[in-house]
Formats: C-alpha cells, sequence, structure tokens
C-alpha cells in the first residue's frame, strides 16, 4: 500500500494493522534471492545514513520498536548479528535499551534447535522473541493475532517513562 512501515497506538483498533500486514505478508511472496537478510535489514532500518528513507520510521524515546521477521530461509547477512543490534540500540539508547525493542516473527521452524544468526538476533533484546513456524500457515492468527498483540502490550508496559 506504498507504506515502509505501519503506525499505531495501543488504543487503535488492530483491523488496520492486521489488513495491512497480511497485504505486505502476501506481496513479498516466494520470488525473491534465497540469499536472505533480514538481521542486516532490521539493523540498517535504524542507521542514521537512511534517515532520509526512513524519516518518521523511529518513533519518540518511549515507543515500542516492533521488529518482526517474515522469513523461510536461513540468514545470510554478511557481519556478525552484534553489528546490527548494536545499530538497533544505538536507535533507541534514549527510550531504555533492550525494553524498547520486540522481536518476532514467522521464520523457519527448525531455527530454535540450530546456532543460527537470526534466532541468535532474535533472542538479544531480553525476552523469549514470539515466532512460530512459517510453514504451519493455519497458525498466522494466533501469532499475529492475540499471542502478539498480548506480548506487544506487555513490552509496552514495561517500557521507562521518560
Amino acid at each position: 500500500a506504498g507504506k515502509r512501515w505501519f503506525e499505531a497506538s495501543s488504543s487503535d483498533d488492530p483491523a488496520a494493522l492486521s489488513q495491512w500486514f497480511s497485504g505486505a505478508a502476501t506481496a513479498a511472496g516466494e520470488a525473491g534471492c534465497s540469499f536472505e537478510m533480514p538481521v542486516a535489514a532490521a539493523g540498517f532500518a535504524t542507521h542514521p545514513a537512511n534517515d532520509d528513507t526512513n524519516a518518521g520510521f523511529l518513533r519518540d524515546e518511549d515507543a515500542l520498536l516492533v521488529i518482526f521477521f517474515l522469513t523461510d530461509e536461513p540468514d545470510k547477512s554478511p557481519e556478525s548479528k552484534d553489528v546490527y543490534a548494536g545499530m538497533i540500540r544505538d536507535a533507541k539508547q534514549g527510550c531504555g535499551g533492550d525494553a524498547c525493542v520486540f522481536v518476532a516473527g514467522l521464520v523457519p521452524g527448525c531455527i530454535a534447535g540450530v546456532n543460527q544468526k537470526l534466532w541468535q538476533f532474535m533472542g538479544l533484546f531480553g525476552a523469549e522473541p514470539s515466532w512460530s513456524d512459517i510453514t504451519d500457515v493455519a497458525h498466522y492468527d494466533d501469532l499475529v493475532g492475540s499471542v502478539l498483540a498480548d506480548a506487544v502490550a506487555q513490552a509496552c508496559a514495561n517500557i521507562p517513562v521518560g
């Protein structure tokens, strides 16, 4: 829908976010390269080099940054997970650190059992990441619906108010 991100408040009706996410997830499709780099994408979305493109993406210091991965491939980001996590932490440093970053995703089911960069990255920000197997289409609503909404609400409650 021409949006690079979706902005919402906890008091908003979630229907618009649900509709936007469904369209974005479907539009992503399967036609891309198998060399996916979602960890790098998460880091560089917050990097100052992209400030002009991403103007307005990072909200005020009291806002939760939700990073949601949607991938069926192993991460092939060139640098270490810590480089990208550092970019995100630098961008959210005025908020309260890791408490202001929430990570979730629809990712390969085997990811938790292997030493894989994406899974390692997802666990760097304190809380256990919310995730579901991307091949388990029948349960997308569970993760993107009530489970994710409850987890985000809890994460928002833990943000230090400035």
